[in-house]
This record gives C-alpha cells, sequence and structure tokens, in this order.
C-alpha cells in the first residue's frame, strides 16, 4: 500500500516540475517575443535613416556633379554662346539639388 503511495506522490511530483518547467519556458518565450518585437521596430528605424542618408548622399554628389559641368562650361565657352545650358542655370540646379540633400538630412536628425 505504501509503496503505492510513493510511486503516485513522486509521480505527481514530476508533474508538478514539468508544469513549472512549463511555465517557466513560457515566460521565457513571451519575454523573446516582446524583445524581438523592439528590436524589429529599431530596425525600421535604422533602415528609414539609411534610405535617408543614401538619398542625401545621392543628392550631394549630382550637385557635386553638376558643379562640375558648370566649372567645365564656364571654362569652356567663355562667351556662354554654346548650346545646352548655361552656367547660371547648372549652378541653380545645384543649389536645387543641395535643398533636397539638406531636407533628407533634417530627416536624419529629428
Amino acid at each position: 500500500m505504501f509503496s503505492r503511495v510513493r510511486v503516485v506522490s513522486g509521480l505527481l511530483c514530476v508533474l508538478a516540475l514539468f508544469a513549472l518547467l512549463q511555465l517557466f519556458s513560457g515566460g521565457m518565450f513571451f519575454k523573446t517575443v516582446s524583445s524581438d518585437k523592439e528590436n524589429f521596430a529599431y530596425n525600421q528605424r535604422l533602415n528609414t535613416l539609411q534610405q535617408a542618408m543614401g538619398t542625401s548622399w545621392v543628392s550631394l554628389v549630382q550637385a557635386r556633379n553638376t558643379l562640375n559641368r558648370a566649372g567645365i562650361r564656364f571654362l569652356q565657352d567663355a562667351q556662354m554662346s554654346g548650346s545646352g545650358a548655361s552656367v547660371k542655370e547648372l549652378v541653380a540646379l545645384a543649389g536645387e539639388e543641395l535643398k533636397q540633400a539638406e531636407v533628407q538630412l533634417s530627416d536624419i536628425q529629428r
């Protein structure tokens, strides 16, 4: 009789241990999911900042190229009689590209 009670109480102890392990693993799972949610939001923000920085970089490179074109046009065509965009138009275009880069940089700094 007592041996059966010991076996049953042993099985109940093992069952209780498994229940505690199940609760512990469920809590750890919930903590991991919560942490992953925060990491995902952080990575989304970093991705947005990288896109803004890339767009800003492209605008700066375009402005540099436009200014180079304006300098070359100024040196080659002193009388401004050639075809194509004039030096003033190229400098104005470079100014617009710099404004676009500034807008993107302000997005990064927010």
